[in-house]
């Protein structure tokens, strides 16, 4: 009877050793590669800050925040009565001065004939000269002035200088504006771009080109393409707002994975999952939906 225990403790002990073994060898087996890197990572894009070039009272704002702008369309007015004003007097002093430049070729063409004829001194020939010289030479600073002043009108518009979205409308009709102040902050729509963490030892696996697919929970089942488009040369530790204070501890590399057509379903800050499978090759161009042509490589920040 006492020997039942012990078989019993050797059975214990030879499976204890078994599972052992099971362990290590499931834990240091060589794994075989992965086909894809999945990463986690928030949609980023840039912003522009759109100001009025001069002091004065905004008359008009065209767009409300969350609208949609293309490059070059009118965004905001200013009242321009001033700057009218004048480029209506500088009008009228260039017309002025071109009917004085106008009787001054007359007088300089008459007084060279009769000099030519001996009828006038070469006095007389120099003085005519030198008020054609000077009619000329207001007549371009008339242009300049105008020039100047017109150039002074225009900046009471508000131009998109880029495709965007209103992303804050800060003043309205009736605030003052000054160049240090801005009066919408524009998100640009292109380019659109998932900011990523590579850590180091996939680094190798990466490069600049390479083909990846961005998915959102709020569009399940949809995948938008794009590619690696930006590699950080320093490495960094993890943001503490992007992962535990365990994972923090490693080294990454930052990297944007850009949206070779950017669309408005993906917003400012959205979380998305990257995937970079390593079989696909380059990005190859294409058309997107909307006809426009795709992403190209941008190769840094």
């Amino acid at each position: 009877m006492a020997s039942k225990p012990k078989r019993l403790i050797i059975l214990l002990i030879l499976l204890t050793l078994a599972g052992g073994g099971v362990w290590y060898w499931t834990s240091h087996r060589t794994k075989p590669p992965s086909s894809a890197l999945v990463l986690y990572g928030n949609i980023d894009l840039r912003e522009v800050q759109l100001a009025f070039h001069d002091t004065g009272r905004i008359m008009k704002l065209l767009y409300v925040e969350g609208a949609a702008v293309k490059a070059g369309a009118l965004m905001a007015l200013m009242d321009p009565i001033r700057y009218q004003d004048l480029v209506d007097a500088d009008n009228r002093q260039l017309e002025h001065d071109r009917a004085q430049r106008l009787d001054a070729e007359r007088t300089w063409n008459r007084v060279r004939r009769l000099t030519q004829a001996s009828f006038n001194s070469h006095q007389q020939k120099d003085d005519a000269r030198a008020g054609l010289d000077m009619a000329r030479a207001q007549v371009k600073r008339d242009k300049a002035l105008l020039a100047y002043d017109t150039r002074q009108l225009d900046d009471t518009k508000v131009y998109a200088p880029v495709d965007g979205i209103v992303q804050n409308r800060i003043l309205e009709p009736g605030d003052m504006a000054f160049p240090q102040s801005p009066v919408y902050t524009l998100a640009r729509s292109r380019p659109l771009w998932a900011r990523v963490y590579i850590e180091e030892p996939e680094l190798g696996r990466i490069h600049q080109g390479m083909a990846a697919y961005v998915a959102s929970d709020s569009f399940p089942g949809e995948k938008f393409v794009g590619y690696v488009g930006y590699i950080s040369p320093s490495a960094e530790f993890t943001p503490k707002e992007v992962q535990t204070l365990h994972q923090r501890t490693i080294l990454v590399y930052r990297a944007r994975v850009y949206l070779s057509c950017p669309t408005l379903k993906l917003r400012l800050g959205m979380p998305v999952t990257v995937t970079i499978p390593f079989h696909d090759g380059p990005v190859r161009p294409v058309t997107c939906p909307d006809g426009s042509p795709a992403e190209t490589i941008h190769g840094g920040e």
